[in-house]
């Protein structure tokens, strides 16, 4: 039998087989298992300033065009206003805020206790959550198109919040206090002259936007280093596949003819779960700093700046160290 992982080859990600006999499972050692996590907590510190409320977008950017549209344009009774392209931004940086928290959880359980399992479990929500951020950051699309996808996503929640509440017996007069509800999405689409967003098959849509599947969203995402697979290949772990969970553990000496699987710490595993963690930051990202312009200024200008917000003791250390 053999089990795959993801590796990080030459800038891009590749696909590597390895048997699951015990010559594979060798035990990463704790510097590389460090410098794993290590990058990991620096590429969620980088992008941290994505969701910082002090970054604004920068005059001239795609941002700043779609909110002067939005303050001209006609809702059904009076202007839009800037509020639901800003809510639009808001909720795709929320969704982006959550996916650099589970990055910072599946560092803090890279400490050589744990298999990849708990790591990689972690990966699959960061991936999608990510992707819904990159689908709503993408730049150019304008207003109308930013607004409506925000729609298909409270849309599609409101669906789903609705379905548990009832699930959950939760009284009709209570289910607003846990959920959107349908009608009140429907409702704000309608005051700014959109249509109202529904379903058409698997997609949530509004107003000509088709919110992607999350399997969809996410070969998307990827395409640019052509690994389609990888969302099916890291549910795997969720799911509880067998090609996933020989990749955590590995045959042990057979006791009274008995076989037994033992936890292994593979260094193959952990270095595929890090590159799918960071280019998923990184792609997000990428959109989010196009579309508020802060790609206008040279990238390391960009990171002195944050580093000068953020950590001003060290910027004022550094800066002593330069004279």
């Amino acid at each position: 039998m053999r089990s795959p992982s993801l590796q990080w080859l030459g800038g891009r990600y590749s696909l590597a087989w390895s048997t699951n006999e015990r010559s594979y499972c060798r035990l990463v050692s704790e510097t590389q298992l460090a410098r794993h996590r290590e990058l990991l907590k620096q590429q969620a510190e980088v992008f941290n300033v994505l969701v910082d409320p002090r970054v604004v977008p920068d005059p001239g950017s795609p941002a700043a065009r779609e909110l002067q549209d939005a303050r001209g344009r006609l809702a059904t009774a009076g202007l839009w206003g800037e509020n639901p392209v800003r809510t639009a931004y808001a909720v795709a940086f929320m969704s982006y805020q959550a996916g650099l928290e589970q990055t910072r959880a599946m560092a803090e359980l890279m400490t050589g206790a744990f298999t990849i399992v708990p790591v990689a479990a972690l990966l699959r929500p960061l991936v999608e959550v990510a992707s819904q951020a990159w689908w709503l950051l993408e730049p150019e699309i304008g207003a109308v198109a930013r607004v409506a996808r925000m729609q298909a996503v409270r849309y599609r929640s409101a669906v789903e919040g609705e379905r548990v509440a009832k699930m959950m017996e939760v009284p009709e007069n209570q289910v607003h206090l846990h959920t959107e509800r349908v009608q009140q999405v429907a409702d704000y689409s309608r005051g700014l002259g959109l249509d109202v967003p529904g379903k058409d098959g698997y997609a949530y849509v509004c107003a000509g936007e088709r919110l992607p599947t999350p399997t969809y969203r996410v070969q998307q995402m990827f395409a640019e280093v052509d690994v389609p697979g990888v969302y099916n290949l890291y549910s795997g772990f969720t799911h509880g596949e067998l090609f996933a969970l020989w990749q955590a553990f590995e045959p042990g000496p057979r006791i009274d003819g008995h076989l037994h699987y033992f936890p292994a710490v593979a260094e193959e595993a952990f270095g595929g779960v890090v590159a799918v963690a960071a280019w998923t930051l990184y792609a997000a990202a990428a959109r989010g700093i196009r579309l508020l312009g802060l790609d206008r200024a040279p990238l390391e200008d960009w990171i002195d700046e944050h580093d000068a917000v953020l950590h001003p003791e060290t910027s004022t250390e550094n800066g002593a160290n330069q004279v």
